[in-house]
């Protein structure tokens, strides 16, 4: 009989821990991953260097090498009307180049 009750004492003591643990973790709650914001890198076509060209944009290297023998540009569309770029590749790319003009004008 004392065996019994130390057995039912065991349980109950497990059961109670287990639930104060359990209680904790709901009290802190599932803590959701930390928001990583993404900014997309912005580069002057006008002044980037063709590594730069290359990585940030995904473009080749022979076609950064084009862009940047044929600078400057007036606006950054005539990387399609030039045909540096096709339109898939220019509407994929769009956000995150600019054409500055040379000197601030």
């Amino acid at each position: 009989m004392l065996r019994r009750s130390l057995n039912l004492a065991a349980v109950l003591l497990l059961a109670l821990v287990w639930t104060v643990s359990a209680g904790a973790q709901m009290k802190n709650g599932v803590k959701a991953p930390p928001k990583t914001t993404t900014k997309k890198v912005t580069v002057d076509i006008n002044t980037a260097t063709e590594a730069d060209l290359a990585v940030v944009l995904g473009i080749e290297k022979t076609a950064a090498k084009k862009i940047v023998e044929a600078r400057p540009f007036r606006n950054k569309r005539e990387l399609v009307t030039k045909q540096f770029l096709t339109v898939d590749q220019y509407n994929k790319i769009k956000d995150q180049i600019v054409a500055k003009r040379p000197g601030g004008i």
